[in-house]
């Protein structure tokens, strides 16, 4: 039975067809439709070149020269659930075949009288990606749907050759066990035991990229949390040093997330920051630096890490105001649905905390109470034009008086602030200890 294809899809089939190349749709978007789903990602191989893909496709997004691929994207942004933006579409990838066999374990599956998308799909490493289809016929000289029909990840040839050359997919394989939730091929399994250390070599990069893709999956993540736990690969993403050093509670933790982090969403940054707070901070931070996240999310890990218990300790709305002040309204988001997608996963009993948070904050946005020196009714111009301070103490005045403001926002007035700046900046001393309460 062939596979139901977008007509976006379909158009770009025909017109290579059209023009006298092969093409072929392959590999996550096949699994996923004969599984059912509806795949975001669509990946199309052919043999025209890079300059004939061009010239049949001049809008298309040039995504790589060097590996002759295009891209087109047919994608729209739509509100989703809780105010957070959703994507609807699909991404096209047009390829190029690839003239050399990677290193792997299937090349013995191959000989040179098979056809170039058999040898394409040779090279994919699991017989459920190896799965090809033209518009007239599936090419599946693997088995791969047979697999698909028995939920099992197993590998085109010898699976303990297959991760001695290319140790990655041993994380592949986990992640292919989230993603789709299957098991592992006894085989597979016992060549991860065999070869999990060879890991320490693999591009840490693509540790990183495995890793999060395995805790973003939809439904089954706890599988692939599970067998890294289980087999010992989770210290490709940790170091060995860490897991030698996990405590009883930090164990107990990671166990409890792989049985319930599929009642969190499967949001990227906030399932990452559930497995690395369930570590020690001293012991996980240069975990998370050697993964080379992109600076936004490293950022939210390492609040999440060091600053969770503060949040949960913001009780009051100078204290939350003070809160959001010092880290930033994004970064305060984040680590809210960090502590709603906690007592989600470990039962924590903080639903009052969370609710008491969201109405503080509400309840500040409704009345403008200022929070950032921006919110103020006067600003460093107005100071300085008032001979009240120089231009390089203008900007600590209004830092000092936000801060005399979360407490007090009604003083948010021209004439308040006004008399507040004089204050500040003739008593230097008492601005330096502004923040000391001596009183209570």
């Amino acid at each position: 039975m062939l596979v139901k294809l977008p007509k976006e899809v379909r158009k770009i089939m025909t017109e290579l067809q059209n023009a006298g190349f092969e093409v072929y749709i392959e590999g996550e978007c096949i699994r996923e439709s004969v599984m059912g789903r509806s795949p975001y990602g669509w990946d199309l191989i052919t043999d025209a070149g890079i300059d004939q893909m061009k010239e049949l496709f001049p809008e298309a997004m040039v995504l790589s020269e060097k590996y002759q691929i295009l891209r087109f994207e047919y994608i729209e942004e739509m509100p989703g659930k809780d105010g957070e933006t959703e994507e609807s579409g699909i991404i096209i990838d047009l390829g190029r075949y690839r003239t050399t066999m990677p290193a792997g374990g299937a090349q013995d599956r191959t000989d040179p009288g098979e056809t170039a998308i058999k040898t394409q799909l040779a090279a994919k490493g699991f017989t459920i990606d190896a799965i090809a289809e033209n518009q007239n016929e599936i090419v599946d000289p693997f088995g791969g749907r047979d697999d698909i029909k028995k939920k099992l990840i197993r590998a085109i040839g010898d699976p303990d050759s297959l991760f001695k050359k290319q140790p990655i997919l041993m994380l592949k394989a986990a992640r292919l066990a989230s993603e789709c939730g299957f098991d592992l091929d006894r085989p597979v399994y016992e060549a991860i035991l065999k070869n999990k250390e060879l890991l320490k070599g693999a591009n840490v990069d693509r540790i990183r990229e495995e890793f999060t893709m395995l805790l973003s999956a939809p439904g089954t993540a706890g599988k692939g949390l599970g067998i890294l736990l289980e087999t010992g690969m989770v210290a490709a993403v940790i170091g060995q040093d860490v897991v030698d050093r996990l405590s009883k509670r930090e164990v107990n933790d990671l166990l409890l997330l792989s049985q319930n982090i599929d009642r969190s969403k499967p949001v990227e940054a906030r399932r990452l920051g559930l497995f690395f707070t369930c570590i020690d901070k001293k012991k996980i931070r240069p975990a998370i630096e050697r993964l080379n996240f992109d600076p936004e999310t490293e950022q939210h890990l390492i609040d999440a890490i060091t600053d969770m218990p503060k949040l949960y300790f913001a009780a009051t709305k100078p204290a939350l105001k003070k809160f959001i002040y010092q880290h930033g309204m994004d970064r305060y988001e984040y680590l809210l649905n960090m502590e709603k997608a906690q007592r989600i996963v470990f039962d924590y009993h903080t639903e009052t905390k969370i609710k008491s948070k969201m109405y503080m904050l509400d309840e500040i946005q409704r009345f403008k109470e200022p929070i950032f020196p921006e919110d103020l009714k006067v600003d460093a111009e107005d100071l300085i034009e008032a001979g009240i301070c120089k231009a390089e103490n203008a900007e600590k005045v209004l830092r000092m008086m936000t801060e005399e403001l979360h407490t007090h926002p009604r003083k948010n007035t021209r004439e308040e602030l006004m008399k507040l700046a004089k204050l500040y900046s003739k008593n230097k001393v008492a601005a330096a200890l502004r923040g000391i309460h001596w009183i209570r």
